[in-house]
């Protein structure tokens, strides 16, 4: 049997098969592959168990040591952080048992001497103990194939475990060639030649053997190669190959086979899942968790359930309960599932307690359950059961880690250090490679045979060979070892890693390109320690730094994007023309047929100003596919004030005097702290995250004061509330078309919610309006007469009681203060605010109706105004403002510009 060996190698060597075909009877192997063929022949069965395991037993063999050696110099470590020091010091003694280290071995410092100690309570075998095993077994005469070993000129410099295997082998007869350079005579053979300490060496102009390919970017790189033909080079080297398939498989390329580095989101199907273990629940795990690729629940559940919980701003609320229930009580098996894989709706937390190991372990047992029967049904092809398999190990790991922890119930962060010690980076299939397709190898070392073009996709991140074996021992460590263990040379480790690097110039015959960018998004790229190399070899000797006199320079070719690498598609011109003011279409038929009944201030805001917005906001609904979103810290604020002040605030039926100052001083005094607690719960779940711990206290606090003002303000101007979050206008019968009400201002039919709803003494009616903000924009609405929400409710109210409102004011929450035309009594917090002379005989209400027609007759027509950065005075809208008594544009923030602007898909100018 003739085997291709290098321990460099990664699994996808390059072969030129014309040469060396690799059947049956021929092997490209690395180290574990040589040492399985050995054992297979020889009858030698050879297990070592898997890492989780093996990490649990030691963490286990390290607390027995702790336990009789309380005093050691880990002990403090070991105290502070026990899972990462037991995992660091497995490490460590994986590394030195590969050269020959046992727990009789020289202890010269006292870190050595606790890795000797813990080696008494521990005898799990590494990767390493089992090779040095296998040598011993070749050294004492096993069963050997007859075998033909070719391999590096550089063996000599492989780790010594590997020489000496390579040594016994040869000692027992095995055939044995260490394949020498074979170098053509041109620049590829000259760069090697200096790289490898070469003088007075210079490059022939007209070859182009050797080319050095610059881009601008990375991902300008990546787009170009992956659009050349698979036949233009021989070998493709690239470490990272994701992106690149990615973009084979959109220029309708062949794939090339590709991995997912990292960990993959359904591979951290378990890590997601323990955060929700979390007390309080992280709202935003809990998104995460119901948006995971798949999930044992289904799709359109999680789907569901994550809206429900990014608009109420909660999981402990009626909204998501009722959702739950009515889902269990149309498919009854939901209820099982619901139980195992989400947090007990019922049982909400509002400070940190400790977890019940009980509920982890049950968690855990049923996901690794439900992976398995996903692997036994699966649909979804080689890289889901990759995955699934990588979250059954997790599974198992964790549950014997919680075995030999042996607590009831342990703190979150413990949960948190566990899942952070079974998680690791591994590779799994993205793609499988298509026949004719670009031949790519991960590692510059995985040469078998020589290439005659070769590209180098990833040269410019090259050549950063890392921590040597043996870097973490002392210098007193290391020359108590030399002796007694077969530790690697330094010397010989940095030449053989030297020489790993080189290999694609001392494989590559006709053409090798080496690939450079300036820059990985906006940072700068790094630059190979090869180039640098050359780049000082090649030099202008007065104008070291100057690249355009660098002897290198001819060879570097600027490449960008070329159209001719692009298919030829149709262009659709959907340009806007500069001067064209509206976005024109033709079938209306759509937006007539589904036009709201009524309007909200809401929408008003939206459509007077921005019809274009409007839209596309209301009838082409663009939807994104990212996950679900929850509201911010401010909105979120907004949301658990209202709510708060409703729930203290609002008269009871029941409650004869409620409503009044006095009953509500009772409310905040007896129940603010319950309230606020349960109301943050279901609906401002992101404030019990850990980084907005002190947010969640200020915020609090804020409330309280607040909350004091206003009562403040009805207290000083003798109110008592009549209503809270009080329907006005439009009314439709839940489940029915039938109306059960209107809101008409002239032919406008409207709908609003007011927060507070007020009565003095005499019956005349007060309208508060509440604000999370501290902007001075409702200030400058009043200031304008442009308040569309207040002048809609004040109608409203008055439609309804028949009573004039006496006044209406905003109350700016994180201020206590309110701000209003009118003039609210007593020693309050109090903006008062004077319309502007040219706008207060305007009749707002009028505005409103005029816009809201004229936007309407636009919009149906086919036309769609787009002014963004116009002047005021070319606008249309604005020409005729005056003779149509509608409202002024800028009455928005000031601002023309809406959601949507620039969208250049849909309003892009020439």
């Amino acid at each position: 049997m003739k085997l291709f060996y290098n321990p460099s190698f990664t699994g996808n060597a390059y072969v030129d098969f014309e040469k060396t075909p690799v059947m049956f009877d021929a092997k490209v192997v690395n180290t574990a592959g040589l040492c399985g063929i050995i054992r297979l022949h020889a009858g030698i069965c050879s297990v070592v168990k898997d890492y989780g395991i093996r990490f649990v037993d030691y963490y286990s063999a390290m607390k027995k040591f702790m336990a009789k050696n309380p005093k050691n110099t880990l002990a403090t470590s070991f105290k502070i952080d026990s899972l990462n020091t037991a995992k660091k010091c497995l490490e460590w003694r994986d590394t030195l048992a590969a050269a020959g280290w046992t727990k009789a071995s020289p202890a010269p410092t006292e870190r050595m001497k606790v890795l000797s100690g813990v080696e008494k309570f521990f005898d799990d075998k590494s990767a390493g103990e089992e090779l040095l095993e296998l040598i011993a077994q070749v050294e004492g005469g096993c069963t050997l194939p007859e075998l033909e070993i070719h391999t590096s000129s550089y063996y000599e410099d492989f780790s010594p475990a590997e020489v000496r295997l390579l040594n016994a082998l040869i000692e027992r007869g095995v055939t044995f060639k260490a394949d020498d350079k074979k170098l053509e005579s041109n620049n590829i053979s000259k760069v090697l030649s200096i790289l490898e300490g070469g003088k007075g060496i210079k490059l022939d102009s007209n070859d182009e053997s050797f080319e050095i390919w610059n881009f601008a970017e990375r991902d300008e790189a990546i787009k170009y190669l992956s659009l050349l033909d698979a036949t233009d080079f021989d070998v493709w080297i690239n470490a990272d190959n994701k992106e690149f398939d990615n973009w084979q498989k959109l220029g309708g390329k062949k794939t090339s086979g590709s991995e997912i580095s990292g960990i993959p989101q359904t591979a951290e199907l378990l890590a997601i899942g323990l955060t929700m273990f979390e007390r309080p629940l992280n709202i935003f795990n809990i998104v995460e968790w119901l948006n995971t690729s798949i999930n044992p629940l289904s799709d359109f559940f999680r789907k569901k359930l994550a809206e429900k919980i990014c608009k109420s701003g909660g999981y402990y609320n009626d909204r998501c309960r009722d959702f739950i229930n009515k889902e269990i009580e149309e498919y009854p098996d939901l209820k099982e599932k619901i139980e195992k894989f989400l947090p007990d709706i019922n049982q909400p937390y509002f400070e940190e307690t400790d977890v019940e190991v009980a509920a982890i372990k049950a968690f855990v047992q049923n996901l690794r359950k439900w992976c398995a029967q996903k692997i036994a049904l699966n649909k979804d092809g080689d890289a889901a059961v990759d995955q699934l398999g990588y979250v059954i190990n997790q599974a198992d790991t964790l549950l014997l880690l919680l075995e030999e922890i042996g607590e009831t119930a342990i703190p979150y962060s413990s949960i948190e250090a566990m899942s952070s010690i079974i998680v690791n980076n591994v590779s799994m299939k993205q793609y499988s490679a298509q026949a004719g397709c670009k031949n790519i190898i991960n590692s510059y070392a995985d040469f078998c045979d020589e290439a005659d073009k070769t590209i180098w996709c990833d040269f410019y991140q090259s050549g950063d060979s890392g921590k040597l074996t043996y870097s973490f021992l002392s210098p007193i460590e290391k020359e108590a070892f030399q002796e007694s263990l077969s530790l690697w040379d330094t010397l010989k480790e940095r030449d053989y890693l030297r020489k790993l690097l080189l290999t694609p110039f001392a494989k590559t015959k006709k053409k090798l390109v080496l690939v450079t960018i300036d820059k990985i998004g906006s940072a700068p790229a790094p630059k190979s320690p090869v180039y640098i190399q050359l780049e000082k070899y090649f030099a202008d000797k007065k104008k070291p730094n100057d690249f355009s006199k660098n002897l290198l320079k001819p060879f570097v070719k600027e490449k960008t994007l070329d159209a001719a690498l692009s298919k030829a598609i149709k262009k659709i011109d959907n340009r806007m023309e500069s001067d064209q003011e509206f976005v024109e279409f033709n079938n209306t038929d759509f937006i007539k047929d589904n036009w709201a009944e009524y309007q909200s201030s809401t929408s008003l805001e939206s459509l007077i100003p921005h019809p274009l917005d409007y839209v596309l906001d209301t009838y082409v609904a663009f939807k994104s596919n990212a996950l679900d979103q929850l509201n911010d810290l401010s909105t979120t604020k907004g949301k658990v004030a209202h709510k708060v002040i409703q729930l203290l605030f609002s008269p009871k039926k029941e409650k004869k005097d409620s409503g009044t100052p006095t009953y509500i001083r009772t409310q905040i005094d007896n129940h603010f702290d319950a309230i606020f607690e349960e109301t943050v719960q279901s609906e401002g779940g992101i404030l019990l995250t850990k980084d907005n711990k002190l947010e969640l206290q200020q915020f609090k606090k804020q409330l309280s004061a607040s909350l004091e003002g206003l009562l403040k303000g009805i207290s000083e101007n003798k109110l008592h509330v009549v209503a809270c979050e009080k329907s006005v206008g439009y009314q439709q019968e839940k489940d029915s078309d039938k109306v059960i009400r209107h809101g008409f201002i002239g032919e406008l039919d409207t709908k609003g919610f007011i927060d507070m709803q007020l009565e003095d003494p005499e019956g005349n009616p007060y309208i508060f309006d509440f604000k999370w903000t501290t902007s001075d924009r409702h200030a400058q609405k009043l200031k304008e007469n442009k308040s569309i929400q207040l002048a809609l409710y004040k109608e409203l109210i008055e439609q309804e009681t028949k009573r004039k409102v006496k006044a209406v004011a905003y109350y700016l929450l994180p201020l206590a203060r309110f701000v209003s035309t009118s003039d609210l009594k007593g020693a309050i917090n109090l903006s008062h605010i004077l319309t502007e002379s040219e706008r207060a005989g305007k009749d707002l209400l009028k505005e409103i109706q005029n816009s809201y027609k004229y936007r309407k007759e636009e919009i149906l027509s086919g036309k769609l105004e787009e002014t963004a950065d116009w002047a005021k005075e070319d606008i249309t809208y604005e020409q005729k403002r005056d003779d149509l008594g509608l409202l002024p544009m800028d009455y928005y923030d000031n601002a023309k510009t809406g959601t949507y602007n620039p969208i250049a898909v849909i309003k892009g100018r020439k």
